[in-house]
């Protein structure tokens, strides 16, 4: 909440986190805390959100089931682009095109 690091720092603005901004230098805001600390929505050192080891491993859990049930598929005559670029983290710069069907049991 501090005015020397935040540009009116009161009022609701969740776009402040996405800066691209050209003046901005495109930042990309560090929310691991490992950098200038300005956001830590998980918190960080000793103050780290407890239940970080649990989301990850419902997280994995949870890709690995789409692995199980479903079969993917990449559209046809369209490459695998896996070009990167920063966002409010880093995502694939062309979206992954694919076809996605239950398995069959």
């Amino acid at each position: 909440m501090d005015p020397k690091v935040w540009e009116n720092p009161m009022a609701f603005v969740p776009d402040r986190f996405l800066s691209n901004d050209i003046n901005d230098g495109g930042k990309v805001f560090d929310i691991t805390g490992s950098g200038e600390i300005k956001m830590m929505p998980f918190g960080a050192g000793r103050r780290i959100c407890p239940g970080l080891g649990l989301a990850m491993l419902n997280l994995e859990y949870f890709v690995a089931n789409l692995a199980w049930f479903f079969e993917w598929k990449i559209v046809d005559r369209v490459d695998v682009d896996l070009e990167e670029k920063h966002e409010f983290t880093v995502v694939m710069k062309n979206p992954l095109l694919a076809h996605v069907c239950p398995r069959l049991r």
